[in-house]
């Protein structure tokens, strides 16, 4: 069995990316972060023989964050997803690296085999490359990272809880890959790596993302969201 697991925050006003806002001429941060899980989602349509896992924050956020998804899910035909293979879980206390190990070990306890995680930073992300991540799980590599283009990881993948690889994972630009690669090499952890993408964190990000292949799509995503706030 197999989970993608999917880090995201309930949208609140005022609480998320203003730089983002800026830069795409809206003071509503959060309709900025619609817009891009909105993306995700869409890119993320036809995943097969995988559960799928929202993993929010803050704790309290279940209806609201299960009544945006699903309401997501279920109204835009660009979304194809499976909403009886989708369930929604808080994030656990604690530091990043604290809440993706105990959303890891949470899933291998369920009984899941193979586990992938991802943030919701990287929106160039797809479930063709969530099934290339559960492809090379096998006997020649127990991890799969996806490197972010400046540092930083877009997916974590496992076949076997390893809460050390866990600590060092971050969904952000930051320059964490190689102390994962090399806490795996330590521990004679074989490790496929994906091709880089990009992690939005930053305005030369978003500029970059708005005149690349899916700057149309997160445009759109953007402007209808708007229409309706």
């Amino acid at each position: 069995m197999r989970l993608l697991v999917v880090f995201l925050e309930e949208p609140r006003p005022g609480r998320l990316e203003p730089s983002a806002a800026d830069i795409l001429a809206t003071d509503k941060a959060e309709v900025v972060y619609r817009a891009k899980i909105r993306t995700l989602l869409s890119q993320l349509s036809g995943l097969e023989k995988c559960a799928l896992r929202f993993c929010y924050r803050p704790a309290d956020a279940h209806d609201s964050i299960r009544f945006w998804l699903l309401s997501e899910i279920m109204d835009h035909p660009s979304i194809q997803l499976n909403t009886e293979t989708t369930d929604f879980k808080p994030q656990s206390d604690g530091d990043l690296g604290t809440r993706i190990s105990n959303a890891a070990k949470n899933a291998f306890d369920e009984g899941y085999q193979q586990v992938a995680l991802i943030g919701s930073n990287c929106i160039e992300i797809s479930s063709r490359w969530i099934h290339a991540a559960f492809a090379q799980l096998n006997k020649n590599n127990q991890v799969v990272i996806g490197a972010g283009h400046e540092g930083g990881c877009y997916l974590l993948a496992m076949q076997d809880y390893l809460p050390s690889l866990c600590h060092n994972i971050t969904w952000t630009g930051s320059n964490s890959n190689p102390g994962v690669l090399q806490q795996a090499a330590n521990q004679s952890h074989p490790v496929f790596q994906l091709p880089e993408l990009r992690i939005i964190e930053t305005c030369a990000d978003y500029q970059s993302t708005l005149s690349g292949l899916l700057g149309r799509k997160f445009r759109n995503a953007l402007e209808d969201i708007l229409e309706s706030y």
